[in-house]
């Protein structure tokens, strides 16, 4: 009896290969890599395959994608790139454009000649949002005291936007000594600005905040306002 159990327990270890889970965290929108790599110098090209979830008993569950140790053989989707050296032993798994449905356990296998030789990598990823993208930002209408702005939204970063922030300040002057103007209404794309002096040169960017954060500069807006009766054109940089 103590013969049979000392044989299943040997067997189930050499079935269970090298297993490990090591956490990496990524945010949404950008690319990530998951490494498992494996002696290319002392066993050649291997086939290998990338799966979600633990790695069963044979092959990868919930395969995302499968190489032959040199081309891809098969995969789910185009963001599941393989960008590492195959001919290094390098099976790197790279997913473009994460989104926090991409957070989970994902398994390599090696397939590794003989009996219970397989290498087993498993990797645990985590995606968070980010801080949004900066917007574009334009001209609707310059009058003596007000302008209308107009923006196009941007990738939110994976959490949705909270509010905007306008900066305005004459155009040689600091972005210090700019006026804020806070726009709590998400969903805008348009504001007016009020208040401004007629035949005033100014500058004017934007930021889009989030739960993350907050966003690069826009782009920069330089406008005159018009005088009495004169009507002054948009300047866009």
């Amino acid at each position: 009896m103590r013969l049979i159990n000392l044989c299943f327990c040997l067997l189930f270890c050499l079935n269970t290969g090298d297993v490990s889970a090591n956490p990496i965290t990524a945010t949404v929108g950008t690319d990530v890599t998951l490494k498992c790599k494996y002696d290319s110098k002392h066993y050649g090209r291997l086939p290998f395959c990338w799966g979600r979830g633990s790695i069963p008993n044979s092959g990868c569950g919930n395969e995302v994608i499968k190489s032959d140790g040199t081309t891809v053989l098969s995969r789910r989707s185009e963001r599941y790139t393989l960008l590492g050296d195959l001919g290094m032993g390098e099976a790197f798994l790279t997913i473009t454009q994460v989104q926090e449905s991409d957070s989970g356990i994902y398994g390599c296998r090696i397939d590794i000649p003989g009996w219970f030789n397989d290498q087993k990598h498993e990797i645990t990823l985590k995606v968070n949002p980010g801080k949004p993208f900066p917007i574009k930002v334009e001209m609707r209408e310059v009058r003596e005291r007000t302008v209308i702005v107009r923006w196009t939204p941007a990738f939110d970063g994976g959490s949705p936007v909270t509010s905007y922030r306008v900066d305005l300040k004459f155009k040689y002057a600091s972005w210090d000594t700019a006026i804020r103007t806070e726009v709590s209404h998400a969903s805008l794309t348009q504001v007016t600005l009020v208040d401004l002096r007629p035949a005033k040169t100014y500058n004017l960017r934007m930021f889009v905040v989030n739960s993350v954060g907050m966003s690069e500069a826009s782009n920069i807006l330089v406008f005159t306002t018009k005088e009495a009766g004169k009507y002054v054109s948009n300047i866009f940089m």
